[in-house]
């Protein structure tokens, strides 16, 4: 049996102190993976490329916009980061902040939604989508719950991306780029518990959206939102580990 120390090595950038990998990074673990999480909004260095014995990139959600270098003075060797892991075809998986993140580092764009989307939500997949080899077993269910928490969103996709899934709200809720880097504007990663935190240290998509009692539907729906999405990160990460091979 490998080492811990052997294990196939993800890069985790954590850019807000209640956004963890939590379940994507405990799933990610399951099936062979060791996380290295940089604590940027700690002040941990982040690199402007991809550091050796890196197998994959998260990039974690935020409550700053993609683009508050002022604010978060580490975004832009992030985004140099995903630049570089996308050149490179070095998987990604980039969850809310790190979806908007990852089309300001190529040639998307980011702006304030007109209206943000917190709770519990769904979307819809489209037919591409339906031969996606990480998000195709889940496009038949309906709806597609997911936790949502934003106030931003990719409003000009990449140019080298595909849309694979839409909500109401926002175009492009998850899109793919190459063969193994993904992003999602949704929060595959939380429980209700951990929305409780986002509740309690709230952030002006929380504030400015007159909700209340999040916590308590992802509880209810803590089970179909595990069920549905534990399978994607999991397929997502068996990807990346043949890639390895």
């Amino acid at each position: 049996m490998s080492s811990v120390t052997n294990l196939p090595t993800i890069l985790v950038i954590q850019n807000g102190k209640q956004d963890p990998p939590h379940l994507v990074g405990a799933w990610l673990e399951e099936i062979g993976f060791k996380l290295k999480i940089l604590t940027a909004f700690k002040g941990a260095e982040v690199p402007s490329a991809v550091p050796n014995g890196i197998c994959a990139v998260i990039p974690m959600g935020g409550s700053m916009s993609a683009n508050d270098d002022e604010v978060a003075p580490w975004l832009p060797a992030e985004r140099a980061l995903l630049a570089d892991a996308v050149k490179r075809d070095i998987p990604i998986f980039a969850i809310c902040l790190g979806a908007q993140l990852l089309a300001a580092a190529t040639d998307g764009e980011v702006t304030r939604a007109e209206s943000g989307e917190i709770g519990l939500h769904s979307i819809t997949f489209n037919e591409i989508a339906n031969t996606d080899p990480v998000f195709g077993s889940v496009t038949k269910l309906f709806p597609v719950p997911v936790t949502q928490w934003h106030e931003d969103l990719v409003s000009k996709l990449p140019s080298s991306a595909i849309t694979l899934a839409s909500s109401d709200l926002c175009p492009n809720q998850v899109y793919r780029i190459g063969a193994n880097t993904y992003a999602v504007q949704f929060h595959p990663e939380v429980d209700g518990d951990l929305v409780q935190e986002w509740e309690i240290h709230a952030d002006n998509a929380f504030k400015s959206s007159g909700r209340s009692d999040v916590a308590k539907e992802i509880h209810q729906a803590q089970d179909a939102l595990v069920a549905t999405w534990k399978p994607v990160i999991q397929k997502w990460g068996e990807r990346v580990l043949a890639q390895l091979n």
